[in-house]
């Protein structure tokens, strides 16, 4: 997994085409899916690369988010 871009943060917003949006870097993908987690988790975001091919899916984004707060909430 490259943290190179382009890369998609896809999500279901309610339509019937998924959303989507470009980032640039990995991590400025995933800083926007931080950013937006109270509203994302409901809409199954996911991390594409380039072409479009699954990086993370919405389980992984949540796994990473659950892991984040558990370490908060030790610190």
């Amino acid at each position: 997994m490259s943290p190179q871009g382009p890369v998609y943060l896809r999500w279901r917003a309610g339509r019937p085409r998924p959303e989507e949006e470009r980032f640039d870097t990995l991590d400025a993908a995933l800083d926007a899916v931080e950013a937006r987690w109270a509203a994302l988790q409901h809409q199954a975001p996911q991390i594409l690369d380039a072409r479009r091919i699954l990086m993370l899916s919405t389980a992984e984004l949540m796994g990473m988010w659950e892991e984040a707060d558990a370490a908060e909430g030790s610190a």
